[in-house]
């Protein structure tokens, strides 16, 4: 009788666990970038996903970006997650950024193989976000400042030689 009691509790215990996880995800993502880099030095990346699970719920989340860094995924509303980090101006690549997502299992999975000194590209992922960035706009080829240096030159040679003209 003890031990059907202790198996019926330890069934109660981990039969939660086993149907929490969420089954055939959909994803539906939008993102932004950081587009005027005259004034900042960093591009910003933000991708915002919504995941919907055909049965079970989502546990933790974690991405993988392009560097192969891991960082958490933030929930920011029931079945809102978003993802964001930062790149130098002069090195943010333009076009399309693959992200990684895993689970709980997945990220372990990564850890392990971090360990190993295995390739993480070896563990399946939850599912992918892409994060398109056209580019950053540096400011014009030639500076303003420049221009009107210029610009002055020009007048007062103008200006010199047509006094010089008048005078002789």
């Amino acid at each position: 009788m003890l031990k059907q009691l202790v198996f019926a509790c330890l069934f109660l215990v981990f039969l939660p666990a086993l149907s929490l996880a969420c089954v055939k995800p959909e994803v539906t993502s939008k993102s932004f970038t950081t587009q005027d880099a005259t004034i900042v030095a960093h591009i910003g990346f933000i991708s915002e996903f919504q995941v919907k699970c055909s049965s079970g719920e989502v546990s933790s989340l974690y991405a993988e970006l392009e560097d192969k860094t891991i960082v958490p995924v933030a929930i920011v509303a029931p079945n809102i997650y978003q993802v964001s980090w930062t790149e130098d101006s002069k090195t943010a690549g333009k076009g399309e950024h693959i992200i990684r997502i895993f689970d709980e299992e997945g990220y372990a999975a990564i850890r392990k193989a971090l360990r190993g000194n295995e390739p993480t590209s070896s563990v399946p992922e939850f599912f992918k976000v892409s994060v398109y960035h056209p580019g950053a706009y540096n400011g014009p080829w030639l500076r303003s400042e420049f221009l009107a240096v210029v610009v002055s030159l020009l007048i007062s040679y103008f200006a010199i030689t047509a006094k010089a003209k008048i005078v002789s």
